[in-house]
């Protein structure tokens, strides 16, 4: 394959073509590609397309659709090492539900970002499959982003490929990233709900502190096994997750390296922990077998569902009379709390799992104001504390100060009333001898004492 020189041609406002010609297998070709809008766009193109050239690889995109080559793609994917089957249940539900259906019957070479945009536009007005409760088909900008993020992959491995000269979703402007509003509860209604449940006695509670004190998802709610609690050294580490994909429960690893981590635990979930610890084996003696690993499991030995247990904390949610919020949003809650309490970001962060303290800030940056004031009132009271001290301090040395100055006054004026004593000046003056030396003693021998008489 031998490379020559392309052009740029405007064959319309807004509507630039690329051509380049060149020599395939001893027959000439000619690649041509319309509708950039702006030189910029086509000088990216023409210079992308010069590359593949030069590398050796086909420049022309593949005549088959985009589903015959997903196909293809995907069985790849899914063989090779690192994925996690998580991401292999989510990867096959965006091509199957939402990539296939409206764009598998488009050849490669149509694949353009005009196509892509028109694409990203359908999912985020109706690419919804199932209607919400008032009609609308609106995907959010998360979803949308990640289904472009899984086409986006397969379509980066088209180029390496050779089947397209540049992968179209790498020239699209993504949905905006978008914070949902959190949902918490009130440190009294976290109160108000373990109170409940303690009184009710539910077989449940051990979790529910765990959501309450450490912030676990609950996907590490539900595989958390108890070979990874430490009822002695009073500690939980989360090494597996079991969610909910495609309809089916999938164990896997934390969503994030930071995910496998090692919290200290209180001393009431690491008394309900040991008390649903007694309970389970007690079961298991009078069944005689017990086949779960899973601290989550009940009395008849099997585990619950990680939709099961969204149902029950919702069912405590009611019997406190609270609002129904998700098993996420007791996540929520611990985070924000802890914040509010003074507690270190970066110690949120690592507790809960989030790769990055700055993550942690901006998600939650409307429950740092509460933990600056704290802090800065603990400041503000420490340096109150130092003020008054140093007021008592001033008082102190000033009556000090006062009490020296009036000694000094004191001594001063009885010296002005004494004649000092000076002897240097007392013999200049011509004083007598015995003026000079006053009486004797020891403290003033005579110079010169007279012989004893014999």
């Amino acid at each position: 394959m031998t490379r020559v020189r392309g052009s740029i041609k405007k064959i319309a406002p807004n509507n630039y073509q690329i051509r380049i010609g060149y020599t395939e297998n001893g027959k000439r070709r000619e690649y041509k590609r319309n509708n950039y809008a702006t030189k910029r766009d086509a000088d990216i193109a023409l210079a992308n397309a010069q590359v593949t050239l030069g590398k050796g690889r086909a420049i022309d995109a593949s005549r088959q659709t985009l589903g015959v080559f997903l196909e293809g793609w995907l069985d790849i994917y899914a063989k090779s090492r690192g994925v996690k089957p998580s991401t292999l249940v989510k990867t096959r539900e965006h091509l199957h539900a939402y990539i296939v259906p409206r764009l598998g019957a488009r050849s490669m070479r149509e694949l353009k970002p005009q196509l892509i945009a028109r694409f990203t536009s359908d999912l985020l007005e109706g690419g919804r499959l199932n209607p919400k409760q008032d009609g609308s088909r609106e995907l959010s900008n998360k979803t949308v982003r990640n289904i472009l993020g899984t086409l986006s992959v397969a379509l980066t491995q088209a180029v390496e490929w050779g089947l397209l000269p540049e992968n179209p979703c790498s020239r699209i402007d993504l949905p905006r990233k978008t914070r949902p509003e959190l949902v918490t509860l009130s440190g009294e209604q976290v109160a108000q709900f373990l109170q409940v449940a303690h009184e009710h006695r539910d077989p449940m509670l051990a979790v529910w502190l765990l959501v309450f004190t450490t912030g676990m998802r609950r996907g590490e709610l539900a595989g958390l096994r108890w070979q990874d609690i430490d009822l002695v050294a009073g500690t939980a580490t989360v090494t597996q997750t079991r969610q909910v994909l495609g309809g089916e429960v999938i164990t896997g690893t934390p969503k994030t390296r930071a995910g496998s981590r090692t919290v200290t635990l209180d001393s009431w979930t690491i008394d309900e922990l040991a008390r649903a610890k007694d309970a389970q084996e007690q079961a298991a003696r009078i069944l005689g077998y017990w086949s779960s690993e899973l601290v989550a499991t009940d009395l008849d030995g099997r585990t619950v569902h990680p939709d099961a247990l969204l149902k029950r904390f919702r069912r405590a949610l009611r019997a406190a009379g609270l609002p129904e919020i998700r098993l996420h949003d007791g996540r929520h809650t611990y985070v924000a709390y802890a914040l509010e309490n003074g507690v270190s970001v970066h110690i949120v962060a690592a507790r809960v799992g989030h790769s990055s303290a700055s993550f942690t800030y901006d998600t939650y940056a409307k429950s740092i104001p509460a933990a600056d004031r704290n802090a800065s009132s603990i400041v503000e009271n420490a340096l109150a504390k130092l003020i008054d001290n140093e007021r008592v301090l001033r008082t102190r040395t000033g009556r000090e100060v006062r009490e020296k100055d009036a000694k000094s006054r004191e001594l001063h004026e009885q010296e002005n009333s004494l004649r000092p004593y000076n002897p240097i000046n007392i013999g200049l003056h011509g004083h007598d001898e015995q003026d000079l030396w006053g009486g004797r003693g020891v403290s003033n021998p005579e110079p010169n004492p007279p012989e004893p008489n014999e």
